[in-house]
């Protein structure tokens, strides 16, 4: 498909509806044209404004960081109203994140929940080099993940830290009772994933 074909097609409708599974598949296929600086920059219309001033139905709700080099509309080539994105330090899900999340998932019909670690992240290294007094609130669902990846020894202590928060944020996810009934519903799916600086590129996450 040819940028401006893929483009147009992005903004041919007011909102696209979006089936199971789908999801997934069209943020790695932004991720991919992110990666290959082959960006369509979908829905960034003056008509794709207008068209969800009054309703929105964000396709993906992604869990992120705040760090200024991981901006999922960006990294997914994703437009205005195609992603609810929750951002935090640490990509970290308390109370307050759960809160937004589930709110987007029963009442956008969002289809997909993506936790996004990346690397060298800032908040789980403070976690790692016990300098994160400034940031406790953060730090402490942060902790688990690092003491939990310390046990395995790893090579790369770091990425496996970030890995494994990005895994626990997930199963803390899975653990909400409004996210486990849109998962019976068949209405939802959740996934952890890492991202790579330096290349730009996704990688979906699974427990070993």
């Amino acid at each position: 498909m040819l940028k401006e074909d893929a483009s147009n097609a992005s903004n041919s409708s007011v909102l696209e509806k979006v089936s199971m599974g789908a999801g997934l598949c069209r943020l790695m296929e932004g991720n991919r044209r992110y990666v290959n600086d082959a960006l369509v920059h979908p829905n960034r219309t003056p008509e794709r404004r207008e068209s969800v001033v009054c309703l929105q139905e964000p396709f993906a709700i992604i869990v992120g960081c705040s760090d200024s080099r991981v901006s999922p509309e960006i990294l997914f080539d994703q437009g205005v109203g195609d992603l609810f994105v929750v951002r935090v330090a640490g990509n970290v899900v308390g109370p307050v994140e759960l809160t937004s999340i589930e709110f987007a998932a029963t009442y956008l019909h969002c289809k997909v929940i993506l936790v996004l670690g990346h690397e060298n992240c800032g908040a789980v290294r403070a976690v790692l080099d016990g300098q994160s007094h400034a940031i406790q609130p953060v730090a402490q669902f942060i902790e688990p993940s690092v003491e939990e990846a310390q046990k395995t020894n790893p090579e790369n202590l770091w990425e496996c830290s970030v890995k494994t928060n990005a895994l626990r944020m997930k199963s803390l996810l899975l653990q909400s009772s409004v996210i486990q009934s849109l998962l019976q519903q068949d209405k939802i799916e959740v996934h952890a994933a890492y991202y790579n600086l330096q290349t730009g590129a996704v990688e979906i996450l699974f427990r070993e």
